[in-house]
């Protein structure tokens, strides 16, 4: 099958900031935008990977272009609305076959060093294994990342530090799996992995598969919500909002019977949360706190903010 990818460009941040808001208001939001601001935050200084996830030459053309590309059926016309909005952008159409568009963006990403001695590689392509590197291999298809996000990286250094060869791993919003196969490959005897998003559930059933990880359970679960097991450790790639909803679910300390644990846990259990935007750190690091953990250490990148804590009341 065949398509039409629809390329507008934009003069700078402002006309891009139009286009994209003005695309949206008409109906049309699944868009790829290429924002020549985003090439700093992709460069590998950024956030501090000792390899590199993105090809520099892409890195290179996005500081050099700005625009904002989207696909219809080859026989599918411009709504009007759109057709006009669009006349004061310089566009250009161009017909392309399905697995063109849809596999063209596979070419940029690189195996990269998501911590220490980890090497995330997509799929598609060769590396060479080194010494006793572990290899996470990932096929992220299209609803998710290759885990070059600063939260799954920040996420997967206190992952790498605070995993223990036998622990029993909780992974809570387990998106593509990276953090269930990396504590899979770290020596965790179990880990159950869980997301509310059914094709998460997909995604990471297909990307254990891939890894040959056989201790890893994959499941669809609201968050903990009735889940009966007890863990050493208790990964959490979310947001800062769900960060909280978490934390309701773990309950408050004070209120806890003395002896008792929260839902998951029991004493020593450490919980990695990650995906904390900084204007969220202090609320989360004090629910977190309210629910009886003690915060080990707080790492950050940019406006991200990942918190390793352990569950030491009793």
């Amino acid at each position: 099958m065949k398509y039409k990818e629809i390329t507008v460009f934009a003069k700078d941040e402002a006309e891009l900031s139009a286009l994209t808001e003005g695309l949206a208001a008409l109906g049309t939001d699944q868009l790829i935008i290429a924002d020549p601001a985003d090439a700093e935050l992709l460069a590998e200084e950024s956030w501090g990977y000792t390899g590199s996830w993105v090809d520099r030459q892409f890195i290179e053309d996005l500081k050099k272009n700005a625009y904002v590309s989207f696909y219809l059926a080859e026989n599918e016309p411009l709504a009007e609305p759109v057709r006009e909005f669009l006349k004061a952008f310089d566009m250009r159409q161009t017909i392309v076959d399905d697995q063109d568009w849809l596999h063209k963006w596979e070419e940029y990403y690189v195996p990269f060093e998501i911590a220490p001695g980890i090497v995330v590689k997509p799929v598609w392509r060769e590396y060479e294994k080194k010494g006793g590197e572990i290899i996470v291999e990932i096929d992220p298809g299209l609803a998710f990342g290759t885990g070059s996000s600063p939260t799954t990286y920040l996420a997967s250094r206190l992952l790498a530090k605070y995993m223990k060869p036998g622990f029993d791993m909780l992974d809570v919003g387990c998106g593509t799996g990276i953090q269930s196969v990396i504590g899979s490959k770290l020596g965790a005897a179990s880990v159950l992995a869980v997301d509310y998003d059914p094709e998460a559930v997909s995604s990471t059933d297909a990307n254990v598969r891939l890894n040959g990880c056989r201790n890893i359970e994959v499941r669809r679960n609201d968050l903990i919500k009735d889940l009966d097991l007890r863990v050493d450790l208790i990964v959490a790639n979310l947001t800062g909002p769900l960060v909280l909803e978490l934390c309701k679910c773990f309950g408050s300390a004070v209120d806890r019977p003395q002896g008792s644990f929260p839902p998951c846990c029991k004493k020593g259990t450490i919980l990695i949360a990650s995906g904390i935007i900084d204007d969220m750190e202090e609320p989360c690091a004090k629910a977190i706190e309210a629910c009886g953990f003690t915060i080990l250490e707080t790492l950050r990148d940019d406006c991200w903010s990942a918190i390793a804590a352990e569950y030491a009341a009793i």
